[in-house]
């Protein structure tokens, strides 16, 4: 008589049955290989999802530290790493095996993304340092083609690169005041390149009176379904008098000549944008949190 193999226990014993070993997932730097998969997951919400999807066709899985939890043989969550941490964690069970991927890098300065995702991965941490700012809930607004409710005829226009010296200014007057440090004071050549970089891509706009910036914005992500807009800003001599309306409308209509929705996120405590937003025809529609270390 043939002895059954040891792995044929119950059940199934003496048929011949198998049922190979569940195996926990696991967290592993993404291929290229992966690029498919990952596409698929980011894709289930391409609003929440829209850096990571502009990250991902921009660069590719060679341009960044891309991290994922493989769950049998799916994709089932993913964070970009480096400098800024972006995760997508769709299973809340699956944040400590994520966080894996956050041992193998320097602590990040910033975390930003979905709040419930971001403080899942944050919790998930072990022995992490505990941020010094916690910027949540941050409103997802998105706008949809056929919504704008502003005129946007103004004198907005996509950014040149005699712009850049003014541009990399008011980029960085909006910054000190958003966050309090002046990336002047810091990186003056790091700061003009990353400008530098937007105005090649054509991501940037800006509205110029008498050689000043009045009104400007940016682009942080540009995938076929939607945009995302950062970095709007007016002079504050002109704040109060219809101005970024007006210019946001600008650059609205501009962008809905080629994609048909457009996204941001700002500071739940900043009314004054808020309303503006509102104006423009932006709904709610996420909420993000930014973890700053």
């Amino acid at each position: 008589m043939v002895a059954e193999p040891a792995w044929c226990g119950a059940p199934g014993q003496g048929t011949g049955d198998y049922d190979p070993p569940i195996m926990p997932p696991r967290c592993r730097r993404l291929a290229p290989a992966d690029a498919t998969a990952l596409d698929a997951l980011l894709g289930a919400d391409p609003v929440q999802n829209v850096y990571l999807r502009s990250e991902l066709r921009l660069h590719g899985l060679r341009g960044g530290a891309w991290w994922g939890v493989e769950n049998g043989d799916e994709l089932a969550a993913t964070m970009l790493g480096g400098a800024l941490i972006v995760p997508w964690l769709p299973r809340p069970d699956l944040a400590p095996t994520l966080a894996v991927g956050l041992l193998e890098q320097a602590p990040p300065p910033m975390m930003v993304g979905p709040s419930g995702h971001v403080g899942l991965l944050q919790s998930a941490r072990r022995g992490s340092p505990a941020p010094r700012e916690v910027r949540d809930p941050q409103p997802v607004l998105v706008l949809r083609r056929g919504d704008l409710t502003t005129d946007g005829s103004t004198g907005v226009r996509p950014g040149r690169a005699d712009d850049l010296d003014r541009l990399t200014v008011a980029a960085a007057a909006m910054h000190h005041e958003e966050m309090g440090i002046d990336p002047l004071a810091i990186d003056p050549t790091g700061w003009r390149t990353r400008m530098g970089q937007l105005v090649e891509r054509g991501w940037s706009w800006v509205w110029t009176e008498r050689g000043e910036v009045l009104f400007k914005a940016e682009l942080s992500a540009w995938t076929s379904d939607v945009v995302q807009v950062q970095g709007v800003y007016t002079a504050p001599a002109r704040r109060g008098q219809g101005v970024a309306t007006a210019g946001m409308a600008s650059v609205c209509a501009a962008l809905f000549e080629t994609v048909p929705a457009i996204s941001l996120y700002v500071n739940h405590f900043n009314v004054a944008a808020r309303r503006v937003y509102a104006r423009l025809g932006f709904r709610e529609e996420a909420t993000f949190a930014t973890l700053i270390f």
